[in-house]
């Protein structure tokens, strides 16, 4: 029983070895980095305290965890065009 097993087990070691591509093909998104990446082993540099969205709007450079019902979520505050700050979570 014990040789059964083994054997089965090595069947299948050898099985996932040879096979390890798994027929997944992985395809570059973007060929070009999209962003500016900050190498935090580097010298800092000043990236600024707000920073303007994608939207159009001014955002504090912070990530805040904000309770949704009873989750803890990630959110960025940001600056409506009327002065008044609000919180959106992503």
């Amino acid at each position: 029983m014990r040789l059964l097993f083994a054997l089965l087990f090595f069947i299948a070691l050898v099985a996932i070895a040879t096979d390890t591509r798994a027929g997944v093909e992985l395809v570059p998104k973007y060929n070009d980095p999209q962003v500016d990446w900050i190498d935090p082993n580097t010298k800092p540099r000043d990236i600024g305290d707000t920073y303007l969205s994608p939207n159009g709007l001014t955002c504090k450079n912070a990530v805040y965890q904000i309770y949704v019902g009873d989750v803890l979520m990630p959110a960025r505050k940001c600056q409506l065009p009327d002065g008044a700050w609000q919180t959106f979570t992503y």
